[in-house]
């Protein structure tokens, strides 16, 4: 093989293809000099590099993810004067754990003499299953390392698998003991008198959760869900929020780290606490109690499923964007980025109840946690929550950003509703609104045992004030529903 071969960036290595052939004694040069050896240009199948970096890594994963390829280490790649490397002690078995460690693969390692030093060349082979490093998959194109799209990596790779059944180096260190028994105190409470055993070996749970794979690597499932700290691998899994007053300014804002189970816990808790406190003013509400009844301004069951939905099914091929929630003074938006597969549309979930799972593995182990159902029916428990607390349907929007969830605050309590000078007649309709939706002047007459003319009036004040909304024209088929049901731009409410 030849040095214009070996760099042009159309030529395929072959099985056999070795930069060092079987040497007849150690230290054997593929070329008649050194310099010819380091004169190689580099492309798409050889890359210089003069010391273990971030940088080195990324070269693995992408020969991993396109045709294989050779690192040379120890040579500065712009000079390509010779640094050598240590390979004392255990410096080499050490270089070798990192790269198991860091990407799950296993190079061929050669150590070659070269001006009184040692140079390494390891021989990366294209991989069958893509490979990250740091959840971050990358390609070689001509001589250059870029991020993999992610659309372009489901095309290229992943017709039949999913990103949770990948691995990328992690060990059963990386998992977090107590969350592992958290969740077993979890499942156990949840199917009292089973016989499901206390399970201290966390291999054992993650083998029987089906998390580890045959050959016993740690799944990114078992990472995401369990592990210590899967930002360090996965750097946009964290989660992004904070509080936007009218003036668009951030309110302390948080960036919070750690796995599925945890960042559930943290951003329940900032959503929680950022919320401002409502009293029921109700009589009743003091009657068991000398404290008055708190009400949060959004329904707990609400948050914890909307939060639910952004951590299972967020697109985790997508390493650029994170998840995010603002929090506005009428508002809460929850923006996940994920792609639906060509045959799933946002209609069909809407309208059929679609069960589809991006991540089923991970959306069973919180069914099993009874944080969930498996059958996709999280919106429509979301749109009853909000329902029965007399809030608008939940807003839902898919677009090229991503998934969009839009939770809205009652804009109709009681204090803002005599503050616009309603009667009691109004009110009553509104709550009855509430709930069902629209009403006709029939309906609004029979509510309030008032006359035509009455009911007439009272609507098209409420009509003209911005409160009711008036479909139809004449006659019976004249409907009224509040001006927050149907938002502009907004589906699926």
């Amino acid at each position: 093989m030849t040095q214009d071969e070996l760099s042009s960036p159309d030529q395929h290595p072959s099985e056999d293809m070795t930069l060092v052939a079987e040497p007849d004694y150690p230290g054997q040069y593929p070329y008649a000099s050194l310099d010819e050896f380091l004169s190689l240009h580099e492309g798409r199948h050889l890359d210089f590099k003069e010391a273990v970096s971030e940088s080195f890594f990324k070269l693995l994963s992408a020969f991993s993810n396109t045709e294989g390829g050779f690192v040379i280490l120890g040579v500065n790649d712009k000079t390509r004067k010779v640094t050598g490397f240590d390979c004392k002690g255990e410096k080499l078995s050490e270089l070798a754990n990192r790269i198991s460690d860091g990407l799950g693969i296993h190079p061929v390692i050669d150590e070659i003499p070269a001006e009184g030093r040692t140079i390494l060349i390891i021989k990366v082979s294209p991989q069958r299953k893509p490979i990250s490093y740091r959840g971050v998959y990358y390609t070689r194109v001509g001589d250059t390392v870029r991020e993999i799209d992610p659309d372009e990596l489901r095309r290229k790779f992943l017709e039949d698998t999913s990103w949770e059944d990948l691995v990328g180096g992690c060990t059963l260190d990386d998992i977090d003991d107590e969350t592992v028994q958290n969740f077993m105190d979890l499942l156990r409470g949840r199917v009292a008198g089973s016989g499901i055993p206390d399970i201290k070996d966390k291999e054992t749970t993650l083998r029987r959760l089906g998390l580890i794979t045959p050959d016993g690597n740690i799944t990114n499932a078992a990472y995401i869900l369990f592990g210590k700290n899967p930002q360090s691998r996965f750097g946009n899994a964290g989660l992004q929020i904070s509080r936007i007053n009218d003036e668009t300014a951030l309110i302390n804002p948080k960036n919070f780290s750690g796995n599925l189970f945890q960042l559930l816990e943290y951003a329940e808790e900032y959503l929680l606490t950022a919320q401002a406190v409502v009293y029921d003013p109700s009589g009743n509400a003091i009657i068991d109690s000398f404290r008055r009844k708190e009400i949060p301004e959004y329904p707990v069951a609400a948050l914890r499923e909307a939060l639910l939905n952004l951590l299972i099914h967020r697109d985790y091929f997508d390493s650029r964007t994170p998840s995010i929630i603002r929090m506005y003074d009428d508002r809460i938006q929850f923006l996940n980025p994920a792609r639906f597969p060509a045959d799933v549309t946002l209609e069909k979930i809407l309208s059929q109840h679609y069960p589809y799972h991006r991540n089923p593995k991970i959306a069973d182990i919180f069914a099993k946690a009874g944080y969930v159902e498996k059958f996709g029916t999280g919106l429509e428990r979301i749109r009853a929550e909000l329902s029965r607390a007399g809030h608008p349907a939940p807003e839902v929007d898919y677009s090229s950003i991503g998934f969009s969830l839009v939770l809205r605050k009652d804009p109709y309590t009681r204090e803002r509703l005599d503050s616009l000078g309603l009667n009691e007649r109004q009110i009553a309709a509104v709550h009855y609104l509430k709930s069902r939706g629209s009403i006709s002047n029939q309906e609004y007459q029979q509510l309030n045992n008032a006359k035509k003319a009455t009911a007439t009036r009272d609507l098209k004040a409420m009509v003209h004030s911005g409160i009711l909304r008036k479909e139809g024209t004449t006659g019976p088929n004249v409907r009224y529903s509040l001006t927050y049901a149907k938002r502009e731009g907004s589906k699926g409410s």
